[in-house]
């Protein structure tokens, strides 16, 4: 049965069921039922079951019990959500859009907030994920309320605040690969009225590589990171609330290693193998002689301002500095004899933020109405060098090298309102207006280390200013027939910003636009002991940023047009005490309805016609269950058991779908045992991650031409199981 037979059968189940709950049914709290659940997906503090948008939500409880920890684990909890990475980037796709790209320049199409900051660059994204409240994952356009760059949707973190009582926790934990994580926080009153809060939290990750260089005989793959987090809240007045933020983080190993999978041509050898080089296809370990280094910092400041203006009124100001460094050096080539010279990828980006809200709250009518402004500087390099023995070979001799810097300044202002006609009907309309403007200066340089009269220096300037302009609105209806259930449908546009390359001749790249309809379902029943959520959608998609490599270098494009047609239902249920069930289903249909490209590898082919082709990252189905048990014990306490399952179906890493670039349909298991002492204080858990060590790979792509058209990729991490032992105050 396809997803919009369930999504029409999920909605009648739900209004009779709900019709004959409505009178009766009780708050969550005095019940039993499953817990509300509150967000600030539409900028003010809500119920989840209450707005009409399709937003996946758990608290700091459910995400220690799930094992959520990190971002790559969003996978797991969120229907239509894939996550993988290259070379330290995010690559975040939701519903099949995200980020394609792996050139420095290129932004997200899911937009990532921290405590309502973005986080622009993908390779900062993975180091805010600890001491959490909560994870929201917003599904589909955000194009109103986020803006730029949220054709996909937008993940929300919301830090842990200050607490007006003394309290903190700690956990250690010890694992295999002698994993040794720490996480920690201590939250207080500084004043005696508690109108001065203040908290601090930390986290220390070490653990073995999940791989070797056998060459070298060093780890890969391991993680030697850490981070630290400080907030002061101020309450000056009775209206007023000042919530600062400072956070640093760190990380130094060898992490993002490029693995091999071997030729992508048998009919164009990999010079490392040609020169006796040895070559571990489909291994987590590698042979290369260059050195896997990853080296990277964070920090970041930001300041929130409230004041309540009376009558309904806030008035919000949302400001954010941040900058990030990252340095990694690996081997394209991934054999054992070092053709090229240690390959590096640098960038160095600092960030500017400011966001003023104002926000109404009235019987019928809310909304909020704001500006934005965001000003970044990225400074970019690419350095690929082919020493002269290749030439021997019928390669180039010569050195690569890519150093660019990119300014990016962006206005928007918006607003969105919400209306309530009659009794249970709303109607909602919102539009944003987005500008852009970039400016990209560098050079794209090719270093002869051939004599004369072979040698042939080429020094090519990149200076290219380019602006962008775009109205994205959005309308929707929603309707409660009865008390526990609401309808809804939606139509909203969104827009990614153009792209300029950093050091890369690439010509500019036009913005994606995307405009989306949906309809759905949230309902609650059985006294608040099952909820059913569910939503069909469909995308008309306009110049999708797709990348390859060409030659040498990165080349950016748009694809003509794609279409994206889907559903999705989610299930949370408390049958009796003591159980909780969940379970998600996503089917997607995503495909390109007009483009044609060359293949980075296949040039002679000409243009070819990948029109009816799947996006990647965009698997057919994906499907998510887990259930939750309290065991008997003779002892006081709380003692669990939980587990999780979650089916992928196939993904093709590039537009091509290719057997070569895809990951097949893989199912990974979960599973935890908890305790939590009587008074609180104590919390102890075994836990296992990928229990059946299934190998995933999470992303391929075709090297260099230089490379021999190596075949590269990273994996998902192995099975791992641990103990964590943890403190409450």
């Amino acid at each position: 049965m396809r997803l919009y037979h369930l999504f029409a059968a999920a909605a009648v189940a739900a209004i009779a069921t709900g019709s004959a709950q409505a009178q009766t049914a009780p708050a969550a709290a005095d019940n039993g039922g499953l817990e509300e659940i509150v967000v600030t997906a539409q900028k003010r503090s809500e119920k989840l079951q209450d707005i009409p948008v399709t937003v996946t939500a758990l608290g700091a409880e459910a995400l220690e019990r799930r094992q959520v920890l990190s971002v790559s684990d969003l996978q797991s909890i969120a229907p239509g959500v894939s996550v993988g990475q290259h070379a330290g980037y995010n690559r975040l796709f939701i519903r099949g859009i995200g980020l394609t790209s792996i050139s420095s320049g290129q932004d997200p199409s899911v937009s990532f907030q921290v405590d309502g900051v973005v986080i622009g660059r993908p390779s900062a994204q993975l180091a805010s994920f600890f001491d959490l409240e909560r994870v929201e994952v917003l599904r589909g356009p955000q194009g109103t309320l986020y803006g730029r760059n949220a054709t996909g949707g937008s993940v929300n973190l919301i830090t842990r605040k200050p607490t007006r009582d003394l309290s903190g926790y700690l956990d250690l934990t010890y694992g295999n690969y002698d994993r040794i994580q720490l996480d920690g926080a201590i939250s207080g009153p500084l004043d005696a009225k508690g109108d001065v809060r203040a908290r601090i939290a930390f986290q220390k990750v070490k653990h073995d590589g999940y791989g070797r260089n056998v060459t070298l005989n060093e780890d890969v793959s391991d993680q030697d990171s850490w981070a630290v987090r400080g907030i002061l809240q101020v309450d000056p007045a009775a209206n007023v609330d000042i919530t600062l933020s400072a956070d640093y983080a760190r990380e130094d190993d060898h992490n993002y290693p490029f693995n091999g999978f071997g030729p992508y041509r048998s009919d164009v050898p990999m010079p490392g193998l040609l020169l006796g080089g040895t070559l571990l296809p489909n291994s987590r370990d590698v042979t290369t002689e260059v050195p896997t280094r990853n080296d990277r910092t964070f920090w970041g400041l930001s300041g929130t301002i409230g004041v309540d203006l009376g009558g309904g009124l806030r008035f919000q100001l949302i400001t954010g500095y941040r900058k990030s460094r990252r340095a990694n050096i690996n081997d394209p080539e991934t054999t054992s004899y070092a053709v090229f010279s240690p390959t590096l990828t640098a960038e160095n980006a600092r960030q500017f933020s400011q966001e003023l809200q104002l926000l109404y709250t009235g019987d019928r009518l809310n909304g909020v109405a704001g500006l934005f402004y965001y000003d970044e500087s990225l400074r970019a390099e690419l350095d690929l060098g082919f020493p002269v023995i290749g030439a021997a070979l019928g390669f180039p001799a010569a050195d690569y090298h890519e150093d660019g810097r990119i300014d990016i300044k962006a206005y928007a202002a918006f607003t969105q309102w919400t209306y309530e006609v009659v009794d249970h009907l709303r109607l909602t309309a919102g539009i944003r207006y987005s500008d852009e403007k970039r400016r990209s200066n560098g050079t794209f340089t090719i270093f002869s280390f051939m004599p004369p009269p072979n040698a042939t220096n080429v020094v090519v300037p990149v200076h290219v200013d380019k602006s962008w302009h775009a109205l994205t609105p959005k309308f929707s209806i929603d309707y409660k027939p009865v008390e526990n259930v609401m309808l809804y449908a939606s139509a909203t546009r969104g827009f990614k910003s153009g792209v300029l390359l950093s050091g890369n001749p690439n010509p500019p790249v036009n913005p994606e636009y995307i405009w989306s309809y949906e309809a759905g379902i949230k309902s609650s029943f059985l006294d608040n002991r099952v909820q059913l959520n569910a939503a069909a959608f469909y995308y008309d998609f306009k110049d999708l940023q797709v990348n390859r490599i060409v030659n040498v270098s990165i080349v950016t494009e748009n694809a003509a047009a794609a279409r994206v047609k889907g559903a999705e239902v989610e299930l949370r249920a408390r049958p009796v005490e003591g159980v909780t069930l969940n379970a998600d289903a996503t089917y997607l249909d995503a495909t390109f309805r007009k483009y044609s490209t060359k293949h980075p590898a296949r040039q002679e082919l000409g243009l070819l016609d990948l029109s009816g082709n799947r996006l990647a990252n965009a698997p057919k189905w994906s499907l998510n269950a887990g259930a939750e048990f309290d065991l008997p014990i003779g002892v006081p306490g709380r003692l669990s058991a939980r587990g999780d399952v979650a089916w992928t179906g196939k993904v093709y890493f590039t537009e091509f779908n290719e057997n070569l670039l895809s990951q097949d349909a893989v199912a990974t298991v979960d599973a935890s045992l908890q305790y939590e002492s009587e008074d609180g204080h104590w919390r102890a858990s075994l836990f296992g991650k990928n229990l059946t060590n299934r190998k995933i790979v999470a992303n391929k792509f075709i090297a260099a031409q230089t490379t021999g058209f190596a075949l590269n990729g990273g994996f998902k991490p192995p099975r791992t199981y641990g103990l964590r032992v943890g403190y409450r105050l």
